[in-house]
C-alpha cells in the first residue's frame, strides 16, 4: 500500500468521527489523531485495582498502595500484636500500560476498599489450618461426610500445643507421654500398652493471608476449648449439692460420666467424691477432629458362675429353688481396644487364661405352662413367670458403653463385647418372643416380653435362633454376638424397657443384677 493510499484511509477514519483537518503533514497525523481521542503519544505503566473483580481505578504505585494500608491499620497491629497489614485477599492489583490519565489517589481507593469492605478486611501472616472431614455412619445405618474445619492462628505452635492438650483429654497425661517418648513399660501381670496413636482426620496447614475479621485463635487455652466443645462460648455450670455423685449429674444433663471427666479434668474416675460448693462444667464435648486409641490390654476380670438350671415340669414356670449358689472365679483376659475419643469403638479378645474356676450355681426350676389367651399383636400374657435374672453373654465380658448420655442423646442400652464373634447370647429372663427381626439400625435383634411388664431386647446379632411366638426360659440361647446393622463392632446391644418395647420407659438393665 502507497503513502497517499494509507493518507486517504486515515481520513476516511477521521471523517467517521465527524472531525477533518486540513494541510496536515501525513507523518505527524496518526499521532495527532490519537491525541484528538483523548490519548498521549506516550503510554504509561499503571495499576489497575480491582476489588472482588470489580474496578476501583488506577494507581502510579502498588507499593505507596501497600505502604498506605500498612500505616493506616495501627488497630490491626496493636489487636494482633504484628508489625505488618496487609491489603485484603479479594483486592487485585494489576499492572497494565495505557494511555489512561485517570488516575486515582492513594487516599481515593483506601476509602473504596473501607467502604466496600471495611477496615478489618485488610489481612495479617497467619496459618489456616483445615481439618478435613470424612465419611461416617450414623446411627440410623447410613452414612454421612463430617464437614471440614477451619482454623486460623498466627503461630503455629498455639495449634500443635492445643491438639496435644486435647488429646490428653482424651487419654491420660502420663500414658500419652510414655508413648510419644517410647518409655512404656512392659506388661508383667497386667497393664495397658498404646499400640497406635493418631487423628482420624486429616489436616493441612498453609501457610497464608489472614482477613482480620476472621476469629483468629490467639491462645492455646482458647482453640483447646473449642477443639473439644466445638465453640468458643462458655459453657455452663452446675453448683454441687450435697449427696450429688458425678455419675447423677452427668445423667441428669444429658452427658456420660466420661464426657463429664473430660470436661473435669480433676477429677480421675466416676467414684470420685464430690463436695457441696464445688463448681463443674456441664459442656456436651463435640470434638472438631477424631482421636484414635489402639490399646493392648491385660487385665483380670470376674469369670462369672454358670447358672445351670434343672427342671421339674410339675412345678409352674417362675417357680425356682437354689439347689447351689455357687461361687464366681477370675481370668487373667487378654484384648485389643480400639477408642475413639475416649469411647470403646471395638474389643477384640486374644486370650483368657482362668486362674480361679467358678463354681455353677444351681436351680431346681419348673417348666409347667400357665394356661393363656389372645395372641402376640393383641398382647398376650406370658405364659411363664419371672425366674432369675441372668447376664445374656458368655464371661468374661466389657461393657464397652453403659446405659448414659453419648453426645447429648440418650444410649438406651448397655454394649456387652469380650466374649467374640459367634459367642452365645442368652435370653435373660423366661419370656415369650415377640419380635425376631432385621434392619438397618439393630441389624438382627431379638425383642422378649417377661412377666411385669419387661421387655429385654437383642440387637446386631450375627444369627437369631428364636421366632414370634416361642416361649424362652432363662438362659436358653436365642442366637449369637455379631455386628449387623449398625454396629461399630462385634457386641450385644442390651436394651431392657417397662411398659411396651421402645416406647415405653426405657431402663438400665444393670439394674436387674444388682
Amino acid at each position: 500500500m502507497d503513502k497517499k493510499t494509507i493518507i486517504f484511509s486515515m481520513i476516511a477514519g477521521i471523517l467517521s468521527l465527524g472531525i477533518l483537518y486540513v494541510g496536515m503533514n501525513p507523518s505527524t497525523t496518526f499521532a495527532k489523531t490519537l491525541g484528538i481521542l483523548g490519548r498521549e503519544s506516550h503510554p504509561k505503566q499503571q495499576y489497575h485495582v480491582y476489588l472482588g473483580g470489580k474496578s476501583l481505578g488506577l494507581i502510579e504505585s502498588k507499593e505507596k498502595l501497600e505502604n498506605y494500608i500498612d500505616e493506616k491499620q495501627g488497630s490491626i497491629k496493636e489487636k494482633y500484636n504484628v508489625s505488618k497489614v496487609y491489603i485484603p485477599n479479594e483486592l487485585d492489583i494489576v499492572q497494565e500500560i495505557t494511555y489512561n490519565e485517570r488516575i486515582s489517589s492513594i487516599e481515593d481507593i483506601y476509602k473504596k476498599i473501607e467502604e466496600l469492605k471495611g477496615e478489618e478486611s485488610f489481612t495479617i501472616d497467619g496459618y489456616q489450618i483445615t481439618i478435613a472431614g470424612y465419611e461416617k455412619s450414623t446411627e440410623d445405618g447410613g452414612t454421612e461426610i463430617t464437614p471440614d474445619r477451619i482454623i486460623y492462628v498466627l503461630d503455629k505452635k498455639i495449634f500443635t500445643n492445643s491438639v496435644e492438650k486435647t488429646i490428653k483429654s482424651f487419654i491420660p497425661e502420663e500414658s500419652y507421654d510414655n508413648f510419644i517418648n517410647e518409655t512404656q513399660e512392659v506388661i508383667e501381670e497386667t497393664g495397658t500398652l498404646i499400640e497406635d496413636l493418631y487423628i482420624k482426620n486429616n489436616i493441612i496447614i498453609t501457610k497464608t493471608r489472614i482477613p482480620a475479621n476472621a476469629e483468629i485463635f490467639l491462645s492455646e487455652e482458647e482453640l483447646c476449648k473449642y477443639l473439644l466443645f466445638g465453640t468458643t462460648e462458655e459453657q455452663a455450670t452446675y453448683v454441687v449439692k450435697d449427696g450429688d455423685t458425678i455419675t447423677d449429674i452427668a445423667f441428669n444433663n444429658k452427658l456420660s460420666p466420661d464426657e463429664f471427666l473430660i470436661a473435669n479434668t480433676t477429677y480421675k474416675t466416676a467414684d470420685d467424691l464430690l463436695y457441696p460448693g464445688e463448681i463443674v462444667t456441664l459442656g456436651i464435648i463435640q470434638p472438631q477432629f477424631d482421636t484414635v486409641e489402639e490399646t493392648h490390654v491385660v487385665s483380670k476380670k470376674k469369670k462369672e458362675r454358670e447358672t445351670v438350671y434343672q427342671d421339674d415340669d410339675s412345678q409352674y414356670a417362675g417357680e425356682e429353688k437354689i439347689l447351689q449358689e455357687g461361687s464366681d472365679g477370675e481370668s487373667l483376659v487378654t484384648e485389643k481396644i480400639q477408642l475413639i475419643n475416649g469411647e470403646i469403638t471395638s474389643t477384640v479378645p486374644v486370650n483368657e487364661v482362668v486362674t480361679i474356676s467358678p463354681v455353677n450355681k444351681i436351680i431346681m426350676r419348673g417348666t409347667k405352662k400357665r394356661f393363656v389367651g389372645g395372641s402376640i399383636s393383641s398382647g398376650v400374657e406370658v405364659p411363664v413367670g419371672i425366674g432369675s435374672w441372668v447376664w445374656p453373654t458368655n464371661a468374661p465380658y466389657t461393657v464397652t458403653s453403659e446405659f448414659s448420655y453419648r453426645w447429648g442423646k440418650l444410649h438406651k442400652a448397655i454394649d456387652i463385647t469380650s466374649t467374640g464373634y459367634g459367642s452365645p447370647i442368652k435370653a435373660a429372663n423366661n419370656g415369650i418372643v415377640v419380635t425376631s427381626a432385621y434392619n438397618g439400625t439393630n441389624g438382627n435383634y431379638i425383642v422378649i416380653k417377661h412377666a411385669n411388664g419387661y421387655f429385654t431386647e437383642y440387637a446386631h446379632l450375627a444369627e437369631r435362633y428364636v421366632k414370634q411366638g416361642d416361649v424362652v426360659y432363662a438362659n436358653d440361647q436365642i442366637g449369637t454376638m455379631g455386628r449387623t446393622g449398625f454396629a461399630q463392632g462385634v457386641h450385644l446391644h442390651f436394651g431392657l424397657w417397662s411398659g411396651a418395647a421402645y416406647t415405653g420407659t426405657p431402663l438400665n438393665p444393670r439394674s436387674l443384677y444388682r
